[in-house]
């Protein structure tokens, strides 16, 4: 740790690590771009079966510490679960002299139950991100959960929606707080203030790890090409992704089923530099997924002066309120797909054209550099105006780590 430097501490279980299948780089991407801080990330990784101690992996730009802890599948005694965590990553950061200024917890539902229990006993502020996607699932289904949630948002210094759709839902459990709610979308790398726009190809575009299939809404984006396709035979897919035997087999047989084996090409996965290369010259991104947090793709596609298909209440939504530069349908509705393909594939240079005259106000929403500054003011009002008040502190006990590098 740099001396005189503030230690954020951000508690996340989507971080890679290389103990656990691969994930999102956007924590990792978020954090490497607080060089100002020093940043320890915990990486939780909920196990059923008993967790061995905490690793620490080499990684750039922080600390970062491999940190399994048990729990129940379907969120079964996810309050007594998140709190073992919390005070097990307490015993891990006094082992290590570790004192943060600022906790962060990604998640509201699962590492903001940690990070309330972390910051209390540091007396240091509590940062929280919302991501939509877990958090309405907890909402609905835990009422006796909802006290305690209201009283994280009401102790935490910032709420951080990085799932705008998500306001309308959450606060139909918290009130309102407008002083500390922010906008945070993730970080995405072909940001740019003008968007050129480039001639439409023919084919449209779904991309996705296969494995997602099922959230990703390929059955009902299917279906809904298959409908397009009587009325316009020509239209024509790219379905770019890895993923397992499996998921490729039952996806390819989808496509067969529907009568789209000339249409669809499974494309594979492809290195991140060449899809950004490639995306300008689709036709438009087809993406009807079921319950998404974000959704990455989607602003790389509209910088790359690409058309979207979103689904309502879910993804990107929210973000783009006013703009003509996609389509929101409705979940798991084949023909509103097929009517939002069907237009999308008319009116691709006029669509095309709306996105470049949007730039300014999507630069102003996504850039990163933006964000981060605002996310610098907030640490350093919270930093500044918060007073340390005594809190039980727990038993530093169990906190031994091992290191990899």
């Amino acid at each position: 740790m740099s001396a005189g430097r503030p230690v954020i501490l951000h508690l996340a279980v989507d971080v890679n690590t290389p103990q656990r299948p691969k994930t999102t780089n956007a924590i990792e991407w978020f954090v490497r771009e607080l060089g100002d801080y020093d940043n320890v990330v915990i990486a939780y990784q909920r196990r059923e079966r008993p967790v061995a101690a905490p690793v620490e992996c080499a990684a750039e730009g922080f600390r970062l510490f491999h940190f399994p802890f048990f729990g129940l599948r379907l969120g079964i005694g996810l309050l007594p679960a998140m709190r073992r965590a919390a005070k097990r990553t307490i015993a891990l950061l006094e082992a290590q002299g570790i004192r943060p200024d600022l906790v962060h917890a990604h998640k509201f539902t699962f590492e903001g139950l940690a990070g309330r229990e972390i910051a209390r006993h540091f007396g240091v502020p509590l940062f929280v991100s919302l991501r939509g996607e877990v958090e309405t699932k907890v909402f609905r289904m835990k009422p006796t959960l909802r006290p305690l949630l209201r009283r994280v948002a009401a102790e935490a210094a910032r709420l951080y929606f990085v799932s705008a759709w998500f306001r309308e839902e959450f606060h139909r459990y918290v009130p309102e707080q407008p002083e500390k709610e922010r906008n945070l979308p993730n970080i995405v790398r072909n940001i740019a203030p003008a968007i050129a726009p480039q001639p439409s190809g023919e084919r449209f575009v779904a991309i996705l790890a296969l494995d997602t299939w099922k959230r990703k809404g390929v059955r009902w984006l299917l279906d809904g090409l298959a409908l397009a396709h009587r009325e316009r035979p020509g239209l024509m897919l790219d379905l770019i992704g890895g993923g397992g035997e499996a998921s490729r087999s039952r996806v390819a047989r989808m496509i067969a089923e529907r009568g789209l084996a000339d249409a669809v090409t499974l494309v594979g996965p492809l290195p991140n530099a060449e899809l950004l290369a490639r995306l300008p010259h689709y036709r438009a991104l087809l993406l009807p997924s079921l319950n998404e947090t974000f959704g990455m793709v989607y602003v790389e596609a509209l910088f790359a002066g690409v058309p979207i298909l979103f689904t309502r209440g879910t993804g990107i939504d929210g973000y783009l309120d006013g703009l003509d530069v996609g389509h929101a349908v409705p979940p798991r509705d084949p023909q509103a797909i097929a009517a939002a393909i069907l237009d999308l594939d008319t009116r691709a240079a006029e669509m095309r054209a709306a996105i470049a005259v949007a730039a300014p106000r999507l630069f102003a929403v996504f850039d990163p550099a933006g964000n981060l500054a605002r996310y610098r003011t907030d640490v350093a009002e919270a930093l500044a105006g918060h007073q340390d008040v005594p809190s039980p502190r727990y038993k530093a006990e169990g906190g031994g780590v091992l290191r990899q590098d």
